[in-house]
């Protein structure tokens, strides 16, 4: 009996050290006077873009396209989007531009520039359909970044201007030539 008392001990230190390790966290989580989430499982938005959190930022934005490629470097924002040779609308497309444009420069601090490529997987390989270059010193940004929801750059020659939109010939063997006007937003008021 001599080893039992001590091997008694023994369990009996290790299951109260045990009980003692599981009760503690909770009893100290109880007792806090701000019960928000724990910060491991907070998320919190992103501010400025790395090349550890690029694909996290861009997998939140939802795009209604497949993205082929995306690169960051000094402060440019590269991304080429794949869309269908069969389905797909340019105005989809650019919704994701819009969504692009507003994650840069409303919520990232540090995209001084986004360059983005709509790009069409063929069979004979890929080519590219159209392009968008947006600055963060573009002077629309501030007063008509509200409204890029509804610009239609494929018509308005405004709104084309300011994304920097480029068509290319692959553009026009499958939407036809692109022929713009210039429109009066109906956010202006008619008394012009």
């Amino acid at each position: 009996m001599k080893i039992g008392k001590p091997l008694f001990a023994a369990c009996a230190t290790a299951l109260a050290v045990t009980l003692l390790f599981t009760w503690l966290p909770h009893t100290v989580w109880q007792n806090t006077v701000n019960r928000d989430e724990v910060a491991v499982f907070r998320a919190s938005p992103a501010v400025r873009l790395t090349n550890s959190n690029l694909v996290d930022v861009l997998v939140a934005i939802q795009l209604n396209e497949r993205l082929k490629k995306a690169d960051w470097s000094n402060g440019v924002l590269s991304v080429d989007m794949l869309v269908s040779t069969s389905g797909g609308r340019p105005a989809l497309w650019f919704a994701d531009v819009e969504k692009l444009v507003r994650v840069s420069f409303l919520q990232l601090e540090n995209v001084k520039r986004i360059l983005i490529r709509m790009v069409e997987e063929r069979t004979d390989g890929p080519a590219l359909l159209a392009a968008v270059d947006v600055r963060k010193t573009d002077e629309w940004l501030i007063n008509e970044m509200q409204h890029l929801s509804q610009a239609d750059p494929v018509h308005d020659e405004v709104w084309r201007e300011r994304l920097r939109v480029s068509f290319t010939s692959a553009w026009e063997e499958r939407f036809g030539p692109v022929a713009g006007f210039t429109v009066k937003p109906s956010f202006i008021s008619q008394e012009e």
